[in-house]
């Protein structure tokens, strides 16, 4: 899968399709989502806002922004039953692919599709900011409970790969290692 370079308005249509959270009545119709209104959290590969949450598409979707700082790389994994898409909004991204390198600069687009085996982080000494796109949704979730993790512990704490196993054994149909090669 070839990262196609897109404009940054395609990704801001994708917000407005979803319904604000702030509390509305069903004849108003979908509101804008106001980014600004999205609270800002640190956690242990940099930070997290919640843009859309699942809650307000009807599960069928979220939308993260995610800014990961170096040397900060995720290590491979599949989403099972999870697609995953990433607008690179600042940085570049070093993304690894069914076993191809990628650097994806800014206004770059990649979509993932459940099962592709891929890792990804900052691709230099810089963060790399993303806008990332999950559906189904509720795997914000995941990110929000090592926003939790992080006021605890730190990665390099003792006993934090312990703690950050146990969140991820929690999301076993949006989080799971690559299939061993020996199994095919």
């Amino acid at each position: 899968i070839m990262p196609i370079r897109i404009a940054a308005s395609v990704a801001l249509l994708l917000l407005s399709f979803a319904p604000a959270t702030r509390a509305q009545s069903a004849a108003d119709g979908p509101l804008p989502v106001i980014a600004a209104d999205a609270p800002s959290h640190s956690y242990d590969a940099g930070t997290l806002r919640v843009l859309v949450p699942s809650s307000a598409t009807e599960g069928r979707f979220s939308v993260v922004e995610l800014t990961e700082h170096p040397p900060y790389r995720t290590p491979a994994h599949v989403h099972p039953e999870m697609d995953e898409s990433f607008y690179v909004l600042e940085g570049t991204l070093a993304l690894e692919l069914d076993g191809r390198s990628h650097r994806l600069p800014a206004g770059s687009f990649v979509h993932i599709p459940r099962g592709t085996v891929h890792a990804q982080g900052s691709a230099d000494d810089r963060p790399v900011r993303l806008l990332t796109t999950l559906s189904p949704g509720a795997f914000e979730q995941f990110f929000l409970d090592r926003v939790a993790l992080a006021k605890s512990v730190q990665r390099s704490d003792t006993g934090f790969q312990a703690r950050l196993l146990e969140i991820v054994r929690r999301y076993p149909r949006w989080l799971a290692p690559p299939p061993d090669p020996a199994d095919k």
